[in-house]
């Protein structure tokens, strides 16, 4: 036997680790062009998350992705409603909204049992398959709105096992980077948050997402290992971009949700200050994304950029036929399809890559060839002046950024695997065992 040499077993036969999450957010004005990505069979991804606000808005949406197995997950609007300019009149139309912003008050006793047990039928009657619990952002370890939401997790819990035993609900924590990066602050939070019933943990972290710089992804993995002592899958919620990527690479979240070219980073600052009614109403258009350069530009800058030159319309334009086989006309024309496709395949492929190796996968494959790419267009006479501005302050961010996540990667030890969040099908058959 001491002759015999192992050789590896074939890959069908290799045990394969759970694959990452990704939820999209769905902007008020996307669904149709979902629509038509999912009709072109582009379903690499867990689901799908749908502000209340827009339930019947997109309800054809959300038929279709039920019937193709996927996610879809309610986000009730608490955070923003319980701002002065997060609320909304189609905010105060919900079952559970006032005219004003919520208050802790508006929450607790009768009243609060009340708002649970509403938005728990209002979850089961519009057929979503996971809830985010009715939470609120809060600016401190002391918030008085942290026990209430706990509180009121708990009777959302006892309503939605009566009517969906089976349904999760999520915990969304909102929190200021400052707070997040606190360990007395984070550690009391935690303690707290293990009282209340939840089945993941999604974080969105204030002024945290696309544009983070290597210094604050390195606090926020670093801070996500306090939060596995609640042993329960995490979700880096509005964190998109090279940012959220680098999460999933340091196995510090099983798994990402942010919109489609939008809600890639958690910024309610504006939630606190009154919106004009103008624009509570409009939506935001979808962006265009240059994935070699890592950015997202309006349609019309896009195009500009990926035609200025053959140079640039070879380097940046996409040539995957799946999601574009017009090459930048479709690249620009269905931003949409082109957005889903690039980042469910980055996601696959950091999903296929053994824990040990991602961290050298996101160097190798995102890090140092973004890094380079800006710097090299950044010298492209082609480009508009405007553009070339913003691509020289990209420039100066992605070799910071570089810099910083080399360093990290050299000095970080990769955990033991987090538990992922599990798609709709693997729950479900979960659940028959």
């Amino acid at each position: 036997m001491s002759n015999v040499v192992r050789l590896p077993r074939p890959q069908k036969d290799r045990e394969r680790a759970a694959p990452l999450g990704l939820y999209l957010r769905v902007g008020r004005d996307q669904h149709k062009d979902l629509l038509d990505v999912l009709a072109q069979g582009e379903m690499d991804f867990f689901g799908l998350v749908i502000d209340a606000r827009y339930t019947q808005r997109h309800r054809e949406l959300k038929t279709e992705a039920l019937r193709r197995q996927l996610d879809v997950v309610l986000d009730p609007n608490t955070h923003a409603m319980a701002t002065v300019g997060g609320h909304t009149a189609a905010a105060a139309s919900l079952p559970w909204g006032l005219s004003r912003p919520h208050r802790a008050d508006d929450f607790a006793g009768a009243a609060g049992r009340e708002r649970a047990k509403k938005i728990a039928q209002f979850v089961v009657e519009n057929g979503f398959t996971q809830l985010l619990g009715p939470t609120h952002l809060l600016s401190s370890a002391n918030d008085l709105w942290l026990r209430r939401d706990i509180e009121v997790m708990g009777w959302v819990h006892h309503e939605l096992r009566q009517l969906s035993p089976t349904m999760p609900l999520i915990y969304p924590l909102a929190i200021p980077v400052q707070v997040f990066r606190d360990a007395a602050q984070r550690q009391a939070i935690i303690a707290a948050i293990a009282d209340a019933p939840n089945d993941a943990l999604w974080l969105r972290i204030e002024n945290f997402g696309q544009d983070a710089t290597g210094e604050k992804l390195a606090a926020y993995i670093e801070a996500c290992a306090d939060f596995r002592e609640l042993g329960k899958p995490l979700v880096a919620d509005y964190a998109g971009g090279l940012a959220g990527l680098g999460l999933l690479a340091f196995g510090a979240v099983g798994g990402l949700a942010h919109g489609i070219t939008l809600f890639e980073s958690f910024k309610p600052g504006g939630w606190r200050r009154p919106k004009p009614e103008s624009e509570q109403a409009g939506g935001v258009s979808t962006r265009v994304y240059i994935q070699q350069l890592d950015m997202l530009l309006k349609p019309k800058d896009a195009r500009a950029f990926l035609e200025s030159s053959t140079r640039v319309r070879t380097q940046f334009g996409c040539r995957n036929t799946h999601c574009c086989p017009g090459g930048i006309k479709d690249q620009v024309d269905n931003p949409t399809r082109h957005y889903v496709h690039t980042r469910s395949e980055q996601i696959s492929k950091l999903s296929a890559t053994p824990l040990a190796l991602r961290v050298n996968r996101y160097m190798d494959d995102y890090v140092r060839p973004i890094s380079d790419s800006v710097a090299a267009v950044s010298d492209f006479p082609s480009i508009s002046p405007d553009l070339k501005n913003v691509i020289k302050r990209r420039n100066k961010m992605a070799g910071r950024f570089r810099q910083a996540m080399s360093h990290f990667a050299q000095i970080y030890r990769t955990p033991e695997p987090l538990d992922p969040p599990l798609s709709r099908p693997a729950r479900e058959t979960q659940h028959k065992k």
